[in-house]
């Protein structure tokens, strides 16, 4: 479509028609006009007479030409860049004449800044011959991201595609590796994303976000660029660069996107070079404090009740990403009334926290969990949180702890909260030293919540009436709801994460029956008969409460279920 110049006096009247613009202004804009020529839309634009926005919509009226607004999907900028390089014309001529390229099967389609400029019609003509150009309408801010995109893309492939042979760190060095790095991070912390893994193939490298829980694919590039990409980070986080054969970890402070974050850097080698993961760690949290995880009122009173007593331990269960660390922080927060000594030993140590004593262990040079536990018990500790209780002499000295009048707060991997009595036994504790110093245990998951912008009513199935049937009536609601998608939650239906919990206080019964050698199965029989519920039935209770949906705790705890 060949763009033709607008009547001057006609856009005018058109804007006036819509009462976008003022008559008085009109008359000054041509004024100007006459004086410093110029197109009148420009004038106007530039004495502050009518909004871009507005400006474009009625030249998209009146030209028959669709407007581009921040709003509408474009094509791939990455895919835009290749369609220009591997274009006839010079990435130069687009940079110089400010026009975006791309190809569609029906046109050759084209953004400028000025789209009444024969010279850009004349040489996609020339260039294309076989397609005729449709031209787009957008916003000069636009374009500019467009543009400075495409200048970022080019220095970055001429800094790849140098023949001199640049060391690692001094390439992990240069400015558009470090600017690529940076704009991973920001993009990830503005996402709300937990996690950015960058993962290499063959071909390319994608870089994947976990947003609530589930992967989604951010940014893919070509392969050989990975080497700059990975030793920047290795470089940040104090990892060797040079080492490309060995599981490493390191750790980056730094602040993105005005939030002071923590990232946790994990390296493993596999078949196309290094997978890369990093954990961000917003420094500052509202939600580690108890009443922010989604316990129901029941669980609450319980779990603060088992951090009220003087000695005893009290385990978190789940698997990795479940949220452990959060919930004991939260419980280290709620315990934390200046009086007491707390002290920690994690590996790593994921949140920094006032007014307590956190030691990092180091396995690799022999200082262990068991190693540090046996330090600090001579510190007069009143509160002691260990990352993860993982073999026998870790789960000795922090029972021995407990029943010295200490107490423990800990983690451990199993898949529900029963299980944690047999994993100890396993692991070779003696069962009446398993049944005598733990106050309580806690299974959980975590859930995706609903998005409150586009989540509709919804009826549950008849198939659960009789596990609704078994649960507390005061808790059971009746706002069901469904997921949608809208663009507030890209979507996906969800926002947000929460707790699902299982939890379990040791009873007289209990002890009876973990010391007497008792199954799983009997145990698990007798909890539902002391009324704990499972994960499955505290995820019900949020879904008939519209925070979250059946679908997604069917998909969370399906296997348990």
């Amino acid at each position: 479509m060949n763009p033709k110049k607008p009547a001057q006096d006609l856009i005018g009247e058109m804007l006036i028609a819509k009462g976008f613009l003022h008559p008085d202004d009109l008359e000054k804009g041509l004024q100007i006009q006459e004086t410093v020529g110029g197109r009148l839309g420009s004038v106007l634009l530039r004495i502050g007479a009518i909004s871009e926005d507005l400006l474009l919509q009625t030249l998209s009226e009146q030209l028959s030409m669709p407007y581009l607004k921040d709003s509408e999907a474009l094509p791939d900028t990455l895919l835009m860049y290749q369609f220009m390089v591997e274009s006839p014309i010079k990435t130069d001529w687009f940079i110089d004449q400010s026009v975006i390229l791309w190809d569609t099967d029906e046109a050759i389609n084209c953004v400028a800044r000025d789209l009444f400029d024969h010279a850009i019609l004349d040489t996609l003509t020339y260039f294309y011959p076989d397609k005729e150009p449709k031209f787009h309408l957008a916003a000069n801010h636009q374009i500019d991201r467009l543009l400075d995109f495409i200048k970022k893309e080019r220095a970055v492939e001429e800094l790849f595609s140098s023949n001199n042979a640049r060391q690692l760190r001094e390439l992990a060095e240069e400015a558009p590796v470090i600017e690529l790095v940076n704009n991973i991070f920001s993009q990830a912390v503005d996402a709300g994303a937990s996690d950015i893994h960058v993962e290499p193939s063959e071909e390319n490298f994608s870089i994947r976000l976990r947003v609530d829980g589930v992967l989604h694919t951010q940014l893919t590039q070509p392969a050989d660029r990975f080497a700059a990409v990975s030793s920047r980070i290795k470089l940040i986080s104090g990892i060797d660069i040079a080492e490309r054969r060995l599981p490493q970890d390191g750790r980056i402070s730094i602040r993105i996107s005005g939030q002071e974050m923590d990232i946790r850097v994990s390296t493993a080698p596999c078949v196309f070079g290094e997978s890369i993961v990093l954990r961000l760690l917003p420094k500052e949290r509202e939600e580690l404090s108890l009443k922010f995880l989604g316990m129901e009122t029941d669980h609450l009173s319980l779990f603060t009740g088992w951090l009220e007593a003087s000695n005893g331990i009290v385990l978190v269960t789940g698997p990795t990403g479940s949220g452990k660390s959060t919930t004991l922080y939260a419980a280290l927060d709620d315990t934390n009334d200046g009086i007491k000594k707390i002290i920690t030993v994690e590996d790593p140590v994921e949140y920094q926290m006032a007014n307590i004593t956190q030691i990092q262990a180091h396995s690799e040079i022999g200082y262990t969990f068991a190693r540090a536990l046996r330090a600090i018990l001579r510190q007069d500790p009143d509160v002691i949180m260990i990352g993860e209780i993982r073999d026998l002499e870790t789960a000795e000295i922090a029972i021995q702890s407990a029943l010295t009048g200490h107490l423990v707060l800990s983690t451990i991997h199993t898949n529900d909260a029963i299980s944690v009595f047999t994993r100890l036994i396993d692991m070779g504790v003696e069962p009446f030293l398993v049944s005598s110093p733990i106050r309580g245990v806690q299974a959980q998951r975590l859930v995706r919540k609903v998005c409150t912008q586009c989540a509709e009513p919804a009826q549950p199935s008849t198939l659960i009436e009789k596990e609704l049937a078994s649960l507390p009536a005061d808790l059971v609601a009746n706002s069901w709801v469904k997921s949608v998608g809208c663009p507030a939650c890209h979507q996906t239906g969800y926002s947000g994460r929460m707790g699902i919990y299982e939890m379990v206080p040791m009873t007289t019964e209990l002890q009876e029956m973990i010391v007497s050698g008792a199954t799983l199965n009997e145990m698990k029989q007798l909890a539902a008969a002391q009324g704990h519920r499972t994960l499955y039935q505290d995820g019900l209770i949020k879904a008939a409460s519209g925070l979250t949906t059946l679908q997604e705790i069917a998909r969370v705890t399906l296997a348990e279920h």
